[in-house]
């Protein structure tokens, strides 16, 4: 049997400057400190100042005029955010993002619905993987295996799965989902979620939007931080994360992030062993240019959980009513595995010429190597409690290269001011697998597991070489007139696939797409915070993956109309937002179950998902910050070419809803003291496009305990604190257990 599961089927230290004025006369200090020149002269001529760097009295001089004293310099000191798109963000705010625009807008002039998640945000939640970052984002299922599956990340987007997120705006496409380029969430800044179509500024991409992660970058200021954490299942671990400038005059800045982990499991033989380290170095010869060098590695040797048990037994009851434990590994002990490394080697460049032109150039290349061997379910037999299995070892590797070339200007035509951007960006991916397939695996009885028996391999049966191109030219240019801001943007793109078999030395399959994409939105910015906002967008896929009658497939292509109203009150740090779309999907990808040999698809029709969105996050002072979100959601195939017309979608609960509250005691016995709380209830749902699966709704609870003092942080946190024991399915025979009880208990010291 072929993989399927391959192809995707199956509050840290706050972070200010210092804002430093030098100061040639007392009436412009007076005048920076809010008090009138014209008072200031009448009174300086006999004034004794006292500067704030000695708090000495200066001298006084007379038989000059005023004009002519001689003062000593006096420094005022003010704190100041340089928050940018990329930059760190103090506590769980941020108010700007370039994964709306690529160009470093405020998310409230931004027509389309975007949400971050900071590294703040992470670190109070715990967060261990991209999908646990996720959790309490509206319109977005993070773990929709359950989460215990880490060698790969996959989300769903507004009832569309996503499996390749961007990192640093740039695209992970491959074909084989396992050896799509990763990141670890430790050597985040932050994670970007936009909503809605958005191949108007990054080509391929599904309708429902995409997840864009925001790497670590030098810092102005110095940084040091070291950790070690232990928790459930034997789970030990440190990590580091070192930054600030090289020199004195700060043109160069470096920063260094590493983590090293084991990770234990509630599944019997289940560990996954990573190791992650990312250097990175910024040079600013002037005010006016900067380069980044961005790069890591990353090595993770992980056995691979159980995440094909079938639903009898898991979902439903078993032989005499009895339930799989949750413990249960349904491979091999000494032969599943999962060894995987990865290197990535990259640049960031900005030069500003003038005040209306600047020019980007964001490259990366990255290096995956794969080990993957698997004994998984094929299906039950009739005893209901014993499965037959199959068996693979492969061997796959991948290289992406991406670069984005942009120029950006900004002007004004009369009354509207434009910033507007043109690009092209080009991403070539070429990725192999090979396959070796066994020919005889034992049974197991998944509730008497007994391991051991031989599997017998029978040589490379398949083994691929895909390779995905693509050129987009696009253009876009916010226009803002007054308090109306308009957002307008177009894309070409030219899309090539190609699959060769190295065993018949033949191209079995081969897909030329070009297509046009574009996008239009206002927002309204009213003076009191309040922001309307509608948009309309289209974006595209090209055809993946071949059919069994060898026909060329189309491209997957997608439709949004999206409107909203979006808060961010003057002078506070909070934001909430309200939305509501609807989506269209056509010609839809899906696996051929009737030719399990061989990894073909069907295009099957079409999808629409429609749905609500209220959320909000906000720091409310005094050590209090929360989030809070609301999603409904209604999501039905209208066309199919196999019979599932009026279907529900599949990963579209009708209903989620999730709300997190951190407080840390600022005074008092209590000072450093914090206690966190989170609820997450996610709605009635089917798994899989014929409906077969329907899984419950489950309501989970989190839980978050934290001390600080001088420059440690002490915290305890617990995901799925009550121990609620539910189930994810994709399909009638790949269910996994949700994660139980999970505590990880960290030790942070910063200085």
């Amino acid at each position: 049997m072929k993989s399927k599961e391959a192809i995707g089927f199956t509050s840290g230290t706050p972070r200010h400057g210092l804002l430093q004025l030098r100061c040639s006369s007392v009436a412009v200090c007076l005048l920076f400190a809010g008090v009138g020149i014209a008072h200031a002269q009448s009174n300086a001529a006999s004034a004794t100042t006292a500067t704030p760097a000695t708090n000495q009295p200066a001298q006084q001089t007379t038989g000059q005029a005023q004009g002519d004293q001689q003062l000593k310099p006096i420094t005022i000191s003010a704190e100041r955010e340089k928050e940018t798109a990329t930059s760190p963000v103090n506590g769980y705010v941020a108010k700007r993002s370039a994964s709306g625009s690529k160009t470093d807008t405020p998310i409230v002039e931004v027509p389309q619905s975007i949400s971050v998640i900071t590294a703040d945000q992470m670190q109070a939640q715990a967060v261990q993987s991209v999908g646990q970052a996720l959790l309490y984002t509206p319109g977005v299922m993070g773990q929709a295996r359950g989460g215990l599956d880490t060698t790969v990340d996959y989300f769903v987007v507004r009832g569309f799965p996503n499996q390749f997120p961007f990192i640093d705006g740039l695209s992970t496409q491959v074909f084989f989902t396992l050896i799509a380029p990763a990141a670890d969430p430790y050597g985040l800044e932050r994670v970007d979620i936009l909503r809605g179509p958005a191949s108007v500024l990054y080509g391929q991409n599904v309708p429902g939007g995409m997840v864009n992660l925001v790497t670590k970058r030098p810092t102005d200021e110095p940084l040091h931080e070291v950790s070690f954490a232990v928790g459930s299942y034997g789970s030990v671990g440190g990590r580091f994360d070192l930054s600030g400038p090289v020199n004195k005059d700060g043109t160069l800045l470096y920063r260094l992030t590493g983590d090293a982990t084991i990770n234990g499991s509630q599944t019997d033989f289940q560990t996954d062993k990573r190791f992650y380290i990312a250097p990175a170095l910024t040079w600013k010869p002037s005010a006016d240019t900067t380069f980044t060098l961005l790069t890591h590695f990353g090595y993770r040797n992980s056995s691979i959980p159980s995440g094909d048990l079938p639903a009898v037994g898991t979902l439903l009851p078993g032989p005499n009513g009895a339930k799989i434990g949750t413990n249960v590994f349904d491979g091999e002990p000494n032969f599943n595995q999962n060894r995987r490394t990865e290197e990535s080697l990259g640049y960031e460049f900005e030069h500003r010429f003038n005040d209306w032109l600047t020019v980007r150039q964001n490259l990366r290349y990255t290096h995956v190597d794969l080990v993957r061997d698997v004994v998984g379910n094929l299906g039950l037999q009739p005893d209901l409690a014993t499965i037959n299995r199959y068996a693979y070892d492969a061997k796959a590797s991948a290289d992406v290269f991406a670069v984005d070339n942009q120029a950006q200007f900004k002007f004004n035509t009369g009354v509207l001011q434009h910033t507007a951007l043109v690009g092209v960006d080009y991403v070539h991916s070429i990725d192999r697998w090979a396959e070796n397939d066994a020919t005889s695996v034992p049974s197991l009885n998944l509730y008497n597991p007994v391991y051991g028996g031989p599997i017998t391999l029978g040589g490379v049966d398949y083994s691929v070489t895909q390779t995905i191109d693509q050129v987009g030219l696009y253009a876009q240019d916010q226009i803002r007139f007054g308090k109306l801001v308009a957002t307008l943007g177009v894309r070409e793109d030219w899309a090539s696939t190609s699959e060769f078999n190295r065993i018949s030395g033949q191209t079995d399959q081969d897909n030329d797409a070009t297509r046009f994409t574009y996008r239009a939105g206002l927002v309204y910015l009213f003076d009191s915070g309040f922001a309307p906002y509608v948009s309309y967008a289209t974006s595209f896929q090209p055809g993946l993956g071949s059919t069994f009658s060898g026909s060329a497939l189309k491209p997957t292509t997608g439709q949004s109309i999206e409107a909203g109203i979006k808060y961010q009150p003057p002078g506070q740090k909070s934001f909430a937002m309200l939305s509501a779309f609807n989506i269209l999907q056509k010609n839809v990808v899906e696996p051929d179950t009737n030719h399990l040999q061989g990894n073909y698809v069907l295009q099957t029709g079409a999808i629409r998902v429609k749905g609500v969105e209220l959320s909000g996050v906000a720091d409310l002072g005094a050590g209090l910050n929360l989030t809070a979100a609301y999603t409904y959601m209604d999501g039905v195939v209208t066309e199919s070419d196999v019979g599932l017309v009026g279907n529900a979608a599949p990963n579209v609960p009708h209903n989620s809803i999730s709300f997190w509250l951190d407080k840390t005691f600022q005074q008092g016995w209590w000072k450093g003291f914090g206690l966190g709380g989170g609820v997450r209830y996610l709605g009635p749902q089917y798994g899989d496009a014929q409906n077969d699966v329907r899984m419950p709704g489950v309501t989970l609870f989190d839980a978050a305990i934290h001390y600080d003092i001088d420059h440690w942080r002490f915290s305890v946190n617990a995901q799925n604190l009550f121990d609620r024991i539910y189930v994810n399915c994709v399909g009638i025979n790949f269910c996994a257990y949700g994660t139980r009880r999970n505590v990880i208990g960290r030790a942070t010291y910063q200085w």
